[in-house]
């Protein structure tokens, strides 16, 4: 009778140490992704708002904390576009090329960043490897800049 109730203890203690140590797993991951996670998407906020200097800050900040962040990268280049900054939205995208390269966004951002250069053929060839990527809203900036 013995063996019987021990196996069920083994049973319990061994289920409530599983509990703990997801919790534990769950807790770090929590730790290590939600600072860069929450100041990224502080950023893209401030951006939505039109403050892309304040963005750009944000992007500068995760990309010190996890230099492969390849959405920090993106988003940065966007918000350098928008500040007329082409040549740091081409660094950028191209950054987030480097750590993600079949990012189509980046391609986007890329292939806008050069159009504003004057390079409309790099420009369009972006946007067009962006949409074969799956970015669906490159298909409007091809619309517009590349037909």
């Amino acid at each position: 009778m013995s063996t019987g109730l021990e196996r069920g203890i083994l049973i319990v203690v061994g289920i409530v140490i599983a509990f703990i140590l997801i919790r534990m797993f769950l807790i770090i991951l929590f730790l290590l992704v939600t600072p860069e996670g929450e100041i990224h998407k502080n950023g893209v906020t401030l951006g939505n708002r039109g403050d892309w200097h304040g963005a750009i800050v944000h992007f500068d900040r995760v990309i010190e904390m996890n230099p492969n962040h390849e959405k920090a990268y993106a988003s940065r280049a966007y918000a350098k576009l928008q500040t007329g900054d082409h040549k740091g939205a081409i660094e950028d995208s191209q950054a987030a090329l480097q750590k993600s390269p079949y990012y189509g966004q980046a391609y986007a951002y890329l292939g806008l960043a050069e159009l504003e250069s004057g390079n409309k053929k790099i420009g369009c060839e972006k946007l067009n490897e962006a949409f074969e990527l799956g970015y669906q809203e490159a298909k409007y900036y091809l619309n517009q800049y590349c037909e």
